[in-house]
């Protein structure tokens, strides 16, 4: 399952420039290329749902634009758009050299904010879940370049993948 987590996430980032396809086809295309499609939502929005931008170009795609039509959970929990359309600009500190500093130091400057990322969350459960992404991002990325090379981008399986708002990730 954790290689199948890895899987998807590669693929929906490599489609985040993909073209849609119509949604008929896409459960035989899916199948075909052996992707479970009634894993796929489950296992793509757990990989997602906290995406940043700077996490995308970190792990990914250095040149992500801002607009880069991953959707993703808001950290604000107290606002009514509870899904963005794309990964955020979090604001992460570049003085930090590694991704784990800052990405602890962005769980350190909201821990007083109650309705920040996951309610409920202690501020050491925050920074244990920012690490647990963090984990399977790394460990993604390096499948990415692999995937990059081997999937057209304007191909009908990178449309059915892309097409968040039928395939269940939305």
């Amino acid at each position: 399952m954790k290689g199948d987590m890895l899987f998807l996430l590669v693929t929906g980032i490599t489609c985040s420039v993909c073209y849609s396809t119509a949604k008929d086809i896409c459960p035989d295309i899916m199948k075909n290329a052996k992707i479970d499609g009634n894993n796929f939502a489950p296992l793509v929005s757990h990989s997602i749902h906290s995406l940043t931008l700077e996490d995308i170009r970190f792990y990914f795609k250095t040149d992500a634009p801002e607009d880069n039509n991953i959707p993703t959970v808001n950290a604000d929990m107290e606002s009514d758009q509870r899904v963005l359309e794309y990964a955020p600009l979090a604001g992460y500190d570049d003085s930090f050299s590694t991704p784990a500093m800052r990405q602890f130091d962005y769980v350190l400057r909201n821990m007083d904010k109650e309705d920040w990322q996951v309610k409920g969350y202690s501020s050491l459960e925050k920074a244990a879940h920012v690490f647990h992404m963090a984990e399977l991002w790394n460990k993604a990325a390096e499948q990415y370049d692999i995937v990059e090379k081997r999937l057209d981008p304007k191909s009908e399986l990178c449309g059915c993948l892309k097409d968040v708002q039928k395939n269940g990730i939305w």
